[in-house]
C-alpha cells in the first residue's frame, strides 16, 4: 500500500459569534494511504489579546471507504505559551464529499474533551462543525465553515456556541 507524503502551511481562524478568536498559522506533514491517514502540525497560535503560543497538533484517521469520503478521526491539540491547554477531539464519523473537480464538502460531529492549565479545569463538548472546500489550484485551498459548539446543551443557543471559521492551506 503506497504511502503519500504531503507538506502544506495552513492559516486558520475560528471567529465565535460572542466576539471571540482564535487564530492559528503554521506547518503540516501529513502521511496518507488509502485507509487513512496520520500528520503533525506545528505552529503559533493567539486569540489577540491574552492567549498565544505554540501550537502542536497530532491528528489521525481511518477510512471507512475506499475513497475516504466517511472517516473517523482524532486530534490531540497541545497549547503552549500563555494559556496551556490540551484539548482532545474524536469525531466517529466525518463526511468529506467532492461536489466538484475542486469543491468538497464536510462535515465532522465531534467530542472534544480540554484541560486548560491556566484554571486547572476540563471541560467537555459535543460538536459539529460543516463547510466548504474550494480547491483554488494544484496547490491552494480556502475553506470556509460554520461550527456549533456545546451540544450537549442543546437549548443554549446563545453567541458563544456558534462559530465561523476560514481556512487557507497551502500544499508543497
Amino acid at each position: 500500500m503506497p504511502v503519500n507524503k504531503t507538506e502544506s502551511c495552513s492559516v486558520s481562524t475560528y471567529q465565535n459569534l460572542d466576539g471571540s478568536n482564535y487564530t492559528v498559522a503554521g506547518i503540516e506533514e501529513k502521511f496518507s494511504t488509502r485507509r487513512g491517514y496520520a500528520s503533525g502540525f506545528l505552529g503559533f497560535g493567539t486569540d489577540f489579546q491574552n492567549t498565544y503560543g505554540g501550537v502542536f497538533d497530532i491528528k489521525g484517521g481511518l477510512n471507512y471507504d475506499d475513497k475516504g469520503i466517511a472517516n473517523q478521526n482524532l486530534r490531540v491539540r497541545t497549547k503552549f505559551g500563555k494559556g496551556e491547554s490540551i484539548q482532545i477531539r474524536y469525531s466517529p464519523i466525518s463526511l468529506d464529499i467532492p461536489v466538484g473537480k475542486s469543491t468538497n464538502l464536510y462535515m465532522n460531529p465531534h467530542y472534544s474533551g480540554q484541560m486548560d492549565f491556566t484554571t486547572n479545569k476540563w471541560t467537555n463538548s459535543i460538536g459539529v462543525f460543516a463547510g466548504v472546500t474550494q480547491k483554488v489550484n494544484k496547490n491552494l485551498s480556502v475553506s470556509l465553515e460554520g461550527q456549533r459548539y456545546n451540544l450537549q446543551d442543546i437549548k443554549d443557543n446563545s453567541s458563544a456556541n456558534w462559530g465561523i471559521n476560514a481556512i487557507v492551506s497551502y500544499k508543497f
